[in-house]
C-alpha cells in the first residue's frame, strides 16, 4: 500500500476566495512528515523542578502532532496544492475535519496491516530470539 492515495469529498467544504473546494487527495504520511510533525509539535515550557525552582523542558502536543501529520498527508484541497497550512486547516467545519481524520485513520491503519502482512508471508519470526513472540 505505499503511496497509497484517497479522494475524500468534503460535506462542507473549505472556502478560499469564492470558491468553496469539497474534493480533498490525501497520502499516506512518510517518516519525514512525523518526525516534522512531533517537531512543529513541541513548545518550550518552564515547568517546576523538585527543587522548587523550574527549568526549561520540551513539550509535546500529542493533539497538536495529529493535525500537523494530517495537514502533511493533504495533497490537495480542489485545485490547491498542499500540504495546509495550519491557517487553513483551522478554517474547516469540525464535521469536515473529523471526516479527514477519520479517513487519514483509516488510511494509515490500512498503510500497517498491509506491512504485517507483508511480513508474514516472508515468513519472518522473532529471528530466533526467545523473548520473541
Amino acid at each position: 500500500m505505499a503511496g497509497a492515495r484517497i479522494t475524500v469529498a468534503l460535506i462542507h467544504g473549505l472556502a478560499l476566495g469564492e470558491e468553496v473546494h469539497k474534493e480533498v487527495t490525501l497520502r499516506e504520511p512518510t517518516a519525514g512528515d512525523i518526525l516534522d510533525a512531533q517537531e512543529a509539535s513541541e513548545r518550550l515550557m518552564m515547568v517546576p523542578t523538585g527543587d522548587g525552582g523550574v527549568e526549561p523542558m520540551l513539550v509535546s502536543s500529542p493533539s497538536r502532532s495529529s493535525m500537523e501529520v494530517l495537514r502533511r498527508q493533504i495533497v490537495s484541497v480542489g485545485d490547491i496544492s498542499g500540504p495546509l497550512d495550519m491557517k487553513m486547516l483551522r478554517k474547516l467545519d469540525p464535521e469536515d475535519l473529523d471526516l479527514l481524520l477519520a479517513t487519514t485513520g483509516n488510511l494509515n491503519a490500512g498503510s500497517i496491516n498491509q506491512v504485517q502482512q507483508e511480513v508474514g508471508k516472508r515468513g519472518r519470526d522473532g529471528g530466533g530470539r526467545p523473548d520473541a513472540d
